[in-house]
């Protein structure tokens, strides 16, 4: 029994260090396949046109061996193994093209075809949303939605994680008369859902964690524990009884607080002293 345990105790402890390698290399490879198959692919096509414009060598096909045609821009991409020039050329290509509208001249076209992109009748329903999503995570403002608070929610004494993403609405701060902000609270294990709460900005604690930190305390259910605000020497036990919670509320059973005499009632009778003989 002692040794099965030990196999057990072995297996999953490698296990749990195995676990988080091969998800970086899923995700890893489902990065790359998405890269080559969605934006490498369509960048050598154009390239290959445009040697095939340019020096009018034909553009070839694969037989049904698999072979390309000899002397074609296909057969010459196979034997130099340049299919990699399209995943290269359409990162680097993503982050030119990032750095220009980054500029002064790049955002001026970028409002531009944003002005066009919000009269487009399909379009102007997902380009505000998928744009604000972007914001979120790209932006380089350090404001406040990229601060992580804690709010008491959904009740008094139970505090929550939160994310705070800007301010609540005027029709609601004026009516309570106190500054509103609004609060996202992820739920767990999917962060990707929560609720929006207004908050009064002077019931808002700041946390000194991450957004990255916080993340990964919601999604495992807190079990992943930021560093710095681990308590290491935790020697509390959290199971509690229903007679321990009970004498905690109303006080121990049978301990009550003696009440002092009155005068009169029960005064204290001094023993006897000893007759002489």
């Amino acid at each position: 029994m002692d040794l099965m345990r030990s196999v057990k105790r072995s297996f999953w402890r490698g296990l749990a260090a195995l676990v988080p390698t091969l998800l970086t290399l899923v995700v890893l490879i489902l990065g790359l396949s998405f890269v080559y198959r969605y934006l490498g692919q369509p960048v050598n096509t154009a390239i290959m046109y445009v040697v095939h414009w340019v020096s009018g060598i034909p553009l070839g096909e694969y037989d049904a061996a698999g072979v390309p045609t000899a002397g074609s821009v296909l057969a010459w991409y196979s034997q130099y193994w340049m299919w990699w020039l399209g995943p290269v050329g359409s990162i680097i290509g993503l982050a030119v093209g990032a750095y220009f509208l980054g500029t002064f001249i790049g955002n001026r076209l970028l409002r531009f075809v944003e002005s066009w992109l919000v009269h487009v009748p399909l379009l102007r329903r997902i380009y505000p949303g998928a744009k604000q999503v972007s914001e979120f995570f790209f932006s380089e403002r350090r404001g406040e939605f990229r601060r992580v608070v804690a709010v008491e929610y959904p009740r008094r004494g139970l505090w929550s994680i939160g994310f705070i993403t800007g301010r609540s609405f005027r029709a609601l701060s004026e009516k309570t008369e106190q500054e509103l902000i609004t609060v996202f609270v992820p739920t767990s294990p999917t962060p990707v859902t929560g609720y929006c709460v207004s908050v009064p900005r002077r019931e808002v604690i700041d946390l000194p964690i991450t957004v990255d930190e916080a993340f990964q305390y919601v999604i495992s259910g807190g079990m992943i524990m930021p560093p710095a605000e681990r308590i290491e020497s935790l020697s509390v036990d959290f199971s509690v009884s229903a007679e321990e919670a009970r004498a905690a509320i109303k006080g121990p059973v049978g301990d009550e607080t003696p009440t002092p005499p009155t005068p009169g009632d029960s005064a204290e009778v001094p023993p006897d002293e000893p007759k002489s003989l």
